[in-house]
């Protein structure tokens, strides 16, 4: 299953793609984020295992997740997964790579981002402030680079490996 979800994900064409997509990630990223959030490796993810990447799960998640399911089949597979992945931050953060876009944004270049340079790669809107102080874990008002990295990676879990069964 993951040699071919693999494959699909390597044939999504960039010229198809919006131009602000042209960026994407690389589709190992791709393949990391589906096989993290698809819990029954079925190649596709249901409205429950989206909400696990969804950091607006609990007021959103089933907006996004219509808007993602593009075809109107019930689920998110690999050719809508950079779609339902354009709202969350952390997402935009690992498609441009956590340093090269922490570097970016401190533009004052003091090994921190404050609100104000953080803003410009948040997609929470309205919640960003909220956003950046739960990431701030020292409450010292500003994201030093660990801190931005934990933000990034905090809704890829390690998927787990699949083991062949053990004989008796």
């Amino acid at each position: 299953m993951r040699s071919s979800l693999f494959f699909l994900l390597t044939l999504i064409p960039l010229a198809a793609l919006p131009a602000a997509e042209v960026n994407q990630p690389k589709p190992t990223l791709l393949l990391r984020i589906m096989t993290s959030a698809d819990k029954n490796r079925d190649g596709k993810l249901s409205v429950v295992e989206y909400k696990t990447l969804d950091i607006q799960a609990t007021h959103h998640g089933d907006d996004h997740f219509a808007l993602s399911d593009t075809n109107k089949d019930g689920f998110i597979d690999s050719s809508e997964l950079v779609g339902a992945l354009s709202r969350q931050t952390w997402y935009a953060i690992l498609s441009e790579g956590t340093e090269a876009c922490f570097t970016r944004l401190d533009s004052n270049k003091d090994a921190k981002l404050d609100l104000k340079e953080f803003r410009p790669i948040s997609k929470m809107g309205a919640h960003t402030e909220q956003h950046f102080k739960s990431a701030d874990t020292n409450k010292d008002g500003n994201l030093d680079l660990a801190e931005f990295s934990v933000l990034a990676e905090h809704k890829i879990v390690k998927a787990p490996e699949v083991s062949p069964p053990k004989k008796k």
